[in-house]
């Protein structure tokens, strides 16, 4: 009678792969078609590696026992940065503040701040204009048109207006507005300081009379 394979016996039967099977486990299969395990577990020789603690989340139960690695939180990470499980697992929200360039030499950065009942006004519409016609600024000519117009967002605005300074001749004065929804919130008429930067809450303090709004 021809030898049969003792493994027909068990025709149709799953056998786990040798990577699956513990490495100092019993071998397995039958006695004439032995299966030897390849999977490492700390100590053997096979291809499976267990991971260390510190690369398992702290909490999650593997193996060896529970992982002890802390993950930060998605809000201390750096907004579109992805880290976690294979380095896709979470994306960070944080958002970090932008350091402003600072103005030139002769510009003065003017900061507006608008709310109304402690609630920072959106889409507030900022505009500044040379008060006197034709001042020679810096050696040019700057007429009496709206220089600058900036709209708010969050309550805030920035926009760099001629410093004191800058002004050869003219007033050097400014007519800067604020509205909103088509009111006037703020209207002023003043010189510009020679510094580098001011709120315009400070500027309405030292205008002159007559502003509306503020």
């Amino acid at each position: 009678m021809a030898l049969q394979n003792s493994f027909a016996k068990f025709f149709g039967a799953n056998y786990p792969l040798e990577g699956a099977v513990v490495n100092t486990a019993p071998v397995y299969g039958d006695a004439i078609n032995v299966l030897t395990p390849s999977l490492d577990c700390g100590g053997g020789g096979g291809g499976g590696t267990v991971p260390l603690a510190s690369d398992v989340r702290e909490g999650v139960a593997v193996g060896f026992g529970v992982g002890n690695l802390v993950l930060p939180a998605i809000a201390d990470v750096l907004e579109g940065v992805t880290f976690g499980a294979g380095g896709t697992e979470f994306t960070g929200t944080l958002v970090q503040n932008m350091i402003p360039t600072p103005p030139a030499a002769d510009m003065c950065r003017l900061k507006v701040q608008i709310a109304l009942n402690g609630v920072g006004v959106d889409g507030a519409t900022v505009t500044a204009a040379v008060a006197q016609a034709n001042s020679i600024v810096n050696g040019n000519i700057d007429p009496s048109v709206v220089v600058k117009q900036n709209t708010t967002a969050s309550g805030y605005t920035e926009m760099d207006l001629y410093r004191q300074v800058a002004f050869v001749r003219g007033s050097g004065e400014y007519l800067i507005e604020v509205q909103h929804n088509g009111k006037i919130l703020a209207s002023v008429k003043v010189a510009m300081p020679d510094q580098p930067e001011v709120f315009l809450t400070d500027l309405i303090l030292i205008s002159e009379p007559g502003y509306t709004g503020g």
